[in-house]
């Protein structure tokens, strides 16, 4: 109970439990990057130029 009183109203006191905190979020987004981004992006130059494939990544992100 104490560390929730210490937590309510305070942003510099974060809430490791939380899945989508600042921090959290940064490291899914590189193991993103490292695992998924850069196999989909060799395989989709094999057919389109860097720049729409990135176009095409980046499209698929933003709907999901």
């Amino acid at each position: 109970m104490m560390s929730v009183k210490l937590r309510g109203n305070n942003p510099d006191i974060p809430d490791l439990s939380d899945q989508f905190r600042p921090t959290k979020l940064g490291e899914q987004f590189s193991e993103l990057y490292d695992n998924e981004w850069t196999d989909a992006l060799d395989a989709l130059q094999t057919d389109f130029e860097e720049r729409h494939a990135i176009s095409i990544l980046l499209d698929i992100v933003m709907v999901r």
